[in-house]
């Protein structure tokens, strides 16, 4: 089973300390971007992986390179960019553990995309395709690019994931609304949150949700509900799980990991329970290690997690 992603690159600069950035003195350099994540979090649990991605001809595009080609991930399809810079954001992490980001990307090298860049990428050999909000809102002046890469997906069979990833300090309510929804009908699977939906003009309680499986002719929605019970809805069932109890400290990420989990379950064959449940527990595992992608676990260390064993350290 293989998975393709596509999305910007980013430097992510972690601060030392928890609070406000103007207290902060000292960052630690790492990657980020959520397309990104999902790409390691996916390779990490055993699922190959393509990333495409441009990046600047600079140091920091050959660092993600590099990180990247170390998760065991194919950066065949990874430009790096004349004459462009490799975006970067920094976090803040507030005392509670959620954070807020602030980015510096006005000219990310994956903004200049063009039909020619993607044309050659054969989706009879993929499996499964992720899409996230993030990347669209990026692209959004390009929406028809974007739904021609779906269409071509889901000619070729290959499963379509949506995940919304509403970042309102990237665009307004209004065009996020009108983008993600002209991208609903290229859609398989929806990987959502209640407040997502709202922005989205499709809010639904969850004894109607079905009205917007069947009117997007989707095949599952699921609805992370954060520390609240995660929703699932297909033709053939519909429940809510409960998710782990976790101590965050760091909740950049989290759906990220939920998303790369759903995925690699779903080419295992698990059923449907099964998914959200191993995906609600890699969802919960990033969340108590600081930075984007770092608390990614292995395959081996979300099994121990699941069974409730600790993993020997020494």
């Amino acid at each position: 089973m293989r998975l393709f992603t596509i999305g910007d690159s980013m430097i992510a600069m972690n601060p030392s300390n928890k609070g406000p950035l103007k207290f902060n003195h000292t960052f630690q350099r790492t990657i980020g971007g959520a397309e990104l994540n999902v790409a390691i979090g996916a390779s990490r649990l055993g699922l190959e992986t393509t990333f495409y991605s441009k990046v600047g001809k600079d140091e920091f595009g050959q660092h993600i390179i590099n990180n990247l080609r170390g998760e065991g991930i194919d950066t065949e399809h990874i430009e790096q960019v004349p004459g462009k810079n490799t975006s970067v954001y920094f976090k803040q992490i507030n005392a509670d553990g959620s954070g807020a980001s602030f980015y510096y990307r006005d000219n990310a090298p994956i903004k200049d995309l063009t039909e020619e860049d993607v044309a050659h990428i054969d989706f009879d050999d993929i499996d499964y395709f992720h899409v996230s909000g993030v990347f669209v809102a990026l692209l959004h002046h390009k929406i028809e690019l974007i739904q021609s890469m779906m269409k071509k997906a889901q000619k070729a069979n290959t499963t379509v994931t949506l995940d919304p990833n509403i970042r309102l300090k990237t665009w307004s309510k209004e065009t996020a609304s009108e983008s993600l929804g002209a991208l609903l009908p290229y859609t398989d699977i929806l990987l959502t949150s209640d407040e997502e939906l709202e922005i989205l003009k499709i809010a639904t309680p969850f004894e109607n949700i079905e009205d917007l499986l069947k009117e997007q002719d989707l095949q599952e929605i699921i609805v992370k509900g954060g520390h609240l019970p995660t929703q699932f809805v297909s033709n053939e069932e519909q429940f809510e799980t409960e998710v782990f109890p976790v101590s965050p400290i760091d909740t950049v990420g989290a759906g990220d990991g939920f998303s790369s989990g759903y995925l690699f379950a779903l080419s295992k064959g698990y059923t449907a329970k099964e998914r959200v449940r191993f995906a609600n527990a890699v969802g919960g595992m990033v969340t108590e290690v600081i930075g984007d992608n770092e608390g990614l676990p292995y395959l081996e260390q979300v099994e121990s997690f699941l069974s409730g064993k600790g993993i020997i350290e020494r």
